[in-house]
């Protein structure tokens, strides 16, 4: 999976956009997993968030000022 993202990444999203960097990744989308706001969706293996909809394993990657957690938690 995590190869099928980065060629995401290079190919389609990468020009332009800054890409968070591994620590960063990992501290929000631990904070997710967590669902300590009760929106982490996990179905067939596809981490996403109930209330955005987003992606998480995308979404999480991208570090730009208007990536945020809806509620607040990064």
């Amino acid at each position: 999976m995590k190869a099928i993202i980065l060629l995401f990444w290079n190919y389609f999203a990468g020009k332009g956009v800054k890409r968070a960097d591994e620590s960063l990744y990992e501290k929000r989308i631990s904070i997710c997993r967590t669902n300590s706001c009760g929106s982490y969706r996990n179905n067939f293996n596809i981490e996403r968030c109930g209330d955005c909809g987003c992606f998480l394993a995308a979404k999480a990657r991208i570090d730009e000022w208007y990536i945020e957690c809806p509620k607040k938690l990064w």
